[in-house]
């Protein structure tokens, strides 16, 4: 049994050792260093959603810092739409109130690479939803939280690539 663990463990030793030196750096083209947020647009009668989603996906990525922000000469681009937003009753009490809603949120989003004009995605549809209880949580506080969620996805997967 001694002997098995010494044939074990060296090969353990280089699986950590190559675990450790492995980082996530995405599917990017090397030659992509800088991207632009064009403001995304909205297809939904919610006044307001286009503008935060960009400012968070733009805040995203600086605090991310694979990439810069050029708004002059950008390696990519990436843009948005918002095609639906809901808020649908999930559940009700006994007196046929309102117990809990979902709150949906989809965007289709691009990345361009602008070396090649060629997309990196192209018309991803990216979508989130949460639950939220009306006594204890207000409709603008649910859909911030599902802003956030939805631009973290978007930088997610722009940056992964897929």
């Amino acid at each position: 049994m001694v002997i098995r663990a010494f044939r074990i463990f060296p090969f353990f030793i280089i699986m950590v050792t190559l675990g450790c030196a492995y980082s996530f750096k995405g599917t990017l083209p090397e030659n992509i260093k800088s991207v632009e947020v064009q403001q995304f647009r909205s297809s939904v009668t919610e006044y307001g959603l286009e503008q935060k989603i960009t400012s968070l996906v733009t805040e995203s990525m600086v605090r991310d810092g694979r990439l810069s922000i050029d708004n002059e000469n950008p390696d990519a681009i990436i843009t948005g739409s918002i095609t639906l937003f809901s808020r649908s009753a999930v559940t009700y009490t006994e007196g046929e109130d309102v117990q809990q809603y979902k709150l949906e949120l989809r965007v289709s989003v691009s990345m361009d690479n602008t070396f090649d004009n060629e997309y990196i995605i192209r018309d991803e549809s990216v979508s989130e939803w949460l639950l939220y209880d009306p006594i204890s949580e207000t409709l603008d506080s649910a859909k911030e939280r599902l802003i956030v969620e939805i631009s973290n996805e978007i930088v997610r997967r722009c940056l992964s690539g897929w």
